[in-house]
């Protein structure tokens, strides 16, 4: 049997102690310097960190360029009405 269809692999490993641990990072530090309480937290950090809310008037010039041209369509000698078909 190979190690994926011999259900007793991962038994061994458990009674052995070779079985790897996943570590789950449920706590960070907030900017204040405290740490997150739970999950939720946690997640609500991350996500206001990595994802956070778009505001016109933070934008640099950069991102309002990005912006304006985001909004344009774009058009090249190849282009096709789209169709249902």
């Amino acid at each position: 049997m190979t190690p994926y269809t011999n259900a007793w692999n991962e038994v061994y490993r458990f009674a052995a102690g070779k079985r790897k641990e996943t570590t789950l990072i449920t706590t960070l530090r907030k900017p204040d310097g405290t740490l997150t309480a739970d999950l939720n937290e946690t997640l609500k950090l991350m996500l206001d960190h990595f994802a956070p809310e778009d505001n016109l008037h933070e934008d640099s010039e950069i991102h309002k360029q990005a912006r304006i041209l985001s909004q344009q369509p774009t058009y090249t000698k190849d282009n096709k009405e789209f169709t249902a078909e």
